[in-house]
């Protein structure tokens, strides 16, 4: 029988809050009202000003006097140093991962492959988004390293991915999924020196792309 939610859980919508913001629901510099935030997720109005202060605390959000709460806008440049971060954090999960790997896992993988590809047929880049991180997570999952785990989730790129996501065009999109699609294989063939490298190549071209963007704003 499935546990019910605890009372505190049910009070505390910070992890809600934080999962509408990674997710896309709410956008960079986007206010967030408090008596919103009360009514969306069902909680006390403490219970959201605390939860804006952890989120606060962890990056995601920004709060000004008088003038409340906002989701907090990453810079280019701090996008371009938390995806080279991600880069070395996930290549050596991904070492990790190809030791551990199950046929499960694989599966489910490809299972995530498939759904991402439906979601660029139909043009769903904030559901492709959110897909696509489900998909380096189950990764960071099997690699079942607490500390590498733990240092990419302070990084956020959720919010990095979202934010500067028109640099997925078509072209890149397919190049992208050429890359998963190589990584599940390489997983699969349990290679831990390929999937370094095509884990480390994932995330190196992301940061030339965001780094291109850069260079053409300011021109």
């Amino acid at each position: 029988m499935a546990k019910r939610p605890t009372k505190r859980g049910l009070d505390d919508p910070t992890g809600r809050i934080r999962d509408a913001i990674t997710g896309g629901s709410f956008f960079p510099n986007e206010r967030l009202v408090e008596e919103d935030l009360v009514q969306r997720f069902k909680a006390n109005r403490g219970a959201v000003r605390l939860a804006l202060a952890r989120l606060e605390q962890e990056g995601l959000v920004v709060r000004e006097p008088n003038r409340g709460a906002r989701v907090r806008l990453v810079s280019e440049k701090e996008a371009i140093e938390i995806t080279e971060a991600r880069a070395m954090l996930e290549s050596l999960l991904a070492r990790h991962a190809a030791l551990r790997a199950t046929q499960q896992d694989i599966d489910n993988l490809r299972e995530i492959l498939r759904e991402l590809e439906g979601l660029i047929e139909n043009g769903d880049m904030v559901g492709y988004v959110a897909a696509n991180m489900r998909f380096h997570s189950t990764i960071v999952d099997i690699a079942d390293h607490a500390t590498g785990a733990r240092l990419l989730l302070g990084l956020r790129t959720q919010s990095v991915v979202l934010q500067y996501r028109q640099i997925l065009q078509p072209g890149r999109v397919a190049t992208v999924m050429r890359e998963h699609e190589e990584l599940v294989r390489v997983l699969a063939s349990k290679n831990p020196d390929a999937a370094e490298r095509t884990m480390r190549s994932h995330w190196d071209d992301m940061a030339t792309a965001l780094k291109a963007r850069l260079q053409r704003s300011s021109c």
